[in-house]
């Protein structure tokens, strides 16, 4: 498919011993807070997670047609995502899974899918106040319903302490107008750096690694356990409504 080449940071190339490998971070927080900005500031410089949402096959539809709206391509987005999580996932590579993480069952789904294949995984949480947060979005080339915007704010308000007991480490960034400073920058840097290139944790993942190291295998379906036909499956879960 043309749109995988054209998209080369989204190329396949890291391997079963690389730093990064079976680590994953959900990256939470209302709309507007400015979740992909964060990412640009506190990604680590050696490890290069992968980011899992829609946002990246709209924006390339959107280039290719400026009439472009989530009811025309809204379809086809859904199909690249979902085949470029498979893709990472039977490469167990290091990811950022960008959302608003507002329905804590698809998030917690979500969670397990991938301890279930051996991820560690975390959570930043970007905090901003409703002000700013309705300000951004009024900003937005694709704005989101106000309403929906409060009502979200809320949510994710309410469900912060039950994530932070959930998730480890759970890494809050305020993100506010003035507050992400250089020393907020450094510290939510610093914590995820190291979570990227800490030494695997999960049992399952430590079992699985060495499974591959010994065969020479770099893939998930290469471990005689999986098969492509279970991927698919974990992706069909992960996506359920």
């Amino acid at each position: 498919m043309r749109f995988f080449n054209w998209l080369d940071e989204w190329l396949i190339t890291e391997g079963i011993q690389d730093l990064g490998i079976f680590k994953a971070c959900f990256l939470s927080g209302n709309p507007g807070a400015g979740k992909s900005f964060v990412i640009s500031k506190i990604a680590s410089g050696q490890v290069w997670p992968r980011v899992v949402n829609t946002d990246k096959a709209l924006e390339w539809f959107m280039k290719k047609d400026p009439e472009n709206t989530w009811q025309k391509y809204g379809d086809k987005t859904k199909s690249i995502t979902k085949e470029l999580l498979a893709h990472y996932l039977n490469s167990l590579l290091p990811l950022w899974i960008d959302g608003t993480s507002s329905n804590p069952t698809a998030v917690m789904r979500r969670k397990g899918i991938l301890e279930s294949i051996g991820y560690d995984v975390s959570m930043v949480f970007v905090s901003t106040s409703l002000e700013t947060s309705l300000e951004r979005n009024r900003q937005r080339q694709r704005q989101v319903d106000e309403d929906f915007l409060k009502e979200t704010y809320e949510q994710m308000n309410k469900l912060k302490p039950y994530y932070s007991s959930q998730f480890s480490p759970f890494v809050q960034v305020n993100n506010n107008i003035g507050e992400l400073t250089d020393e907020v920058v450094i510290s939510a840097y610093k914590k995820m750096d190291s979570f990227f290139k800490s030494p695997l944790k999960n049992p399952i993942g430590i079992s699985l690694r060495d499974e591959l190291l010994r065969s020479g295998g770099k893939y998930l379906i290469e471990h005689p356990d999986y098969e492509q036909s279970y991927i698919n499956k974990l992706i069909s879960s992960w996506y359920r409504r």
